[in-house]
C-alpha cells in the first residue's frame, strides 16, 4: 500500500509580478524592525515637500514626518525595487543602508529610517540644510582657500571614521 504525499495546506501568497522571494526576503530583512522594537513609522507618516537631488539609485525628497515637529526635516531617498532588481543593485543599496545605519559621526549623514512599500524602498536621512558641495560651488563659482581647506578637512574626517568603521567610500564627488 503506497503512502500518500501530504498535500500543502499553505495559501499562495499574491504576486506582484516582480518578487523573486531571495531578492525581496533580503529587502525585508534590512527594512524589518528588530525584535521588539516600537513601530515604525511608514512612509504615510511623512509630508514631501519638493524633490531635492536625483542620483544612481533613485529619487531624494525633502520632507517632515506628521504629526511630529514640521521643524524637523529630512532627506528622503526613494529607490524602486523593480529599478534595484533591473539595475542589479539590491547588494549596493543594501551596503549604503547599512553604512548610513552605523555612522554617528557628525561628518556623516545619519540615517532615521528605512522603509519599504510593495514596490519602493526609502532611507529616511538627516537633512543637510547647506546643500552639497555642487550646489556651493555652483552659486559661489569657486573657494576661497580657507573654505577649500574646511570642506576638504570635513570629508577627511568623514572618510577617516568610515574607514575606522571598515567601510570604503568609493564614489566620493561633490553632489
Amino acid at each position: 500500500m503506497a503512502m500518500e504525499e501530504p498535500h500543502n495546506t499553505t495559501p499562495k501568497k499574491k504576486s506582484c509580478g516582480l518578487e523573486n522571494d531571495s531578492i525581496f526576503g533580503t529587502i525585508k530583512k534590512f527594512t524589518a524592525p528588530a525584535g521588539n522594537s516600537p513601530k515604525l513609522p511608514t512612509i504615510k507618516d511623512f509630508c514631501i515637500l519638493k524633490p531635492i537631488s536625483r542620483g544612481a539609485f533613485g529619487k531624494v525628497f525633502l520632507g517632515y514626518k506628521k504629526n511630529n515637529d514640521h521643524d524637523k526635516l529630512f532627506a528622503i531617498k526613494v529607490m524602486r525595487k523593480s529599478d534595484m532588481i533591473n539595475k542589479n543593485m539590491i547588494s549596493q543599496v543594501i551596503t549604503e543602508r547599512n553604512a548610513l545605519a552605523l555612522s554617528r559621526s557628525p561628518f556623516c549623514v545619519t540615517l532615521y529610517y528605512s522603509l519599504q512599500t510593495i514596490s519602493s524602498v526609502f532611507l529616511v536621512m538627516e537633512y543637510m540644510v547647506g546643500g552639497d558641495l555642487k550646489s556651493l560651488l555652483a552659486m559661489y563659482g569657486f573657494f576661497e582657500e580657507s573654505a577649500a581647506r574646511f570642506y576638504t578637512a570635513e570629508i577627511c574626517l568623514a572618510l577617516q571614521y568610515l574607514h575606522k568603521h571598515g567601510i570604503v567610500h568609493r564614489d566620493i564627488k561633490p553632489d
